[in-house]
């Protein structure tokens, strides 16, 4: 199961249209999320530090999706 959710990740590509949004929802849903109920369980600091590092690989795949496999170029139709 985790093998086919990791395969989804590595090759999901929307339609250009879509790819802008995908990556905001990427990008706070999750790390707000995480922050947040950090916030709850442990405390203000540490559950802004506990959000900020699990933020981390999450940029890096936004970054990893924009600027290595070009999703911002639009794509010609052939």
């Amino acid at each position: 199961m985790i093998l086919k959710f990791i395969y989804f990740i590595k090759h999901f590509k929307p339609a250009f249209k879509w790819r802008v949004p995908y990556l905001i929802a990427v990008c706070t849903i999750p790390t707000i999320s995480m922050t947040h109920f950090s916030i709850i369980d442990y405390g203000m600091k540490t559950g802004v530090t506990i959000g900020f590092f699990f933020s981390i690989p999450i940029i890096c795949y936004a970054c990893h999706k924009v600027f290595m496999e070009h999703w911002l170029e639009e794509e010609e139709d052939d």
